[in-house]
């Protein structure tokens, strides 16, 4: 894929990869392993989170400084925050520089927002002026709201 030789760490051993090949291909598979990684770390944090969430809102830190929230709406609105094939939620994230995961049909409507803690709280409070907008009604979406 990267046309790169990737040694991978060992179980047990310092999580080092050693990759070899072109400068820019290196580069790129840097980037995906990191991407990975980040992606790994986020899913052991959300295993990790023992209790429910309160409010409708959990935090998770990062090491790179960023965080995830959840954002609990009611299920009722879920497609519209997500907007046609996704043009909605991808806005969001691309306004306010954060990575946002839909939640599933058959899961609780929560987004996960992750970014630079004010960048989540800019998301939270777009997709909140979102649904008042098409709505009409301002729902406060870091409480616990019971639309179920």
């Amino acid at each position: 894929k990267t046309n790169t030789y990737i040694k991978t760490p060992v179980r047990g051993e310092e999580p080092v990869f050693v990759v070899t090949g072109r400068k820019e291909d290196v580069a790129m598979a840097k980037r995906e392993i990191l991407s990975a990684a980040e992606h790994f770390s986020m899913i052991r944090a959300s295993r990790n989170k023992n209790s429910p969430a309160l409010g409708g809102l959990s935090c998770t830190p990062n090491l790179t400084g960023q965080m995830t929230v959840q954002v609990r709406v009611p299920y009722r609105v879920v497609g519209l925050v997500v907007g046609p094939k996704g043009a909605t939620i991808k806005r969001i994230q691309q306004q306010t520089h954060t990575y946002i995961v839909t939640p599933s049909r058959d899961k609780e409507p929560v987004f996960e927002v992750t970014g630079m803690p004010e960048n989540v709280d800019r998301a939270r409070e777009e997709i909140e002026m979102h649904i008042a907008m098409r709505t009409g009604n301002y729902i406060e979406l870091n409480e616990e709201n019971d639309f179920h």
